[in-house]
């Protein structure tokens, strides 16, 4: 082994050793619960939900067709994210009595599919048109963070089961942001 390659290879050893060292940042973070398992910090960025005035029109998301029909007819939104479409009726997410909770809010299923995006995202919900709380909760990943639901997606194609709980009957929006994207979803919800 020649000097020139022997020293380089105790330079690549020396930087994988300090790079490895076991130290951590024991600096709180402003986000509560478990870290994410994201090799980068993902930093969520304000939410920015329309406002509608009450009584005003909701300008809900229409959908768009799913280029895989084996797994959804339709999605709302530009993506790479989206909630399936087929789970509203034209924007409308219909809530029955079985859908109530103890608490008084409504929870449906809303599955979320994908494609071509890995990486962190983070799906917030509101109403717009008045006072009023909603949520979204991926089933078997995430957790909860920065007001809304954080997960690491690790492939390009997603198809997530989730479930969306609003207050009652209004209209809403879904913030859905990634590392290399923000978009909004509106629908309408509306008691049977």
């Amino acid at each position: 082994m020649t000097r020139a390659v022997r020293a380089l290879v105790v330079t690549v050893l020396l930087v994988t050793v300090a790079a490895c060292d076991g130290t951590t940042d024991d600096t709180p973070s402003a986000s509560s619960g478990p870290s994410s398992a994201s090799p980068t910090p993902f930093v969520a960025p304000p939410l920015r939900l329309p406002a509608v005035p009450s009584g005003g029109g909701c300008p809900v998301t229409e959908p768009s067709p799913w280029p895989h029909p084996d797994q959804a007819g339709r999605v709302l939104g530009p993506g790479p994210l989206h909630p399936v479409a087929d789970y509203f009726d034209d924007g409308v997410l219909r809530l029955r009595d079985l859908d109530r909770r103890p608490d008084g809010t409504y929870t449906k299923k809303v599955r979320w599919i994908g494609s071509g995006y890995a990486g962190p995202v983070l799906v917030r919900a509101g109403r717009i048109d008045g006072p009023g709380r909603a949520g979204v909760e991926f089933s078997y990943l995430g957790e909860p963070r920065d007001g809304g639901h954080h997960a690491v997606l690790t492939r390009p194609d997603n198809d997530l089961p989730a479930s969306t709980t609003v207050d009652g009957p209004g209209c809403y929006a879904y913030q859905v942001d990634g590392a290399t994207f923000s978009v909004t979803v509106v629908f309408r919800a509306v008691a049977e």
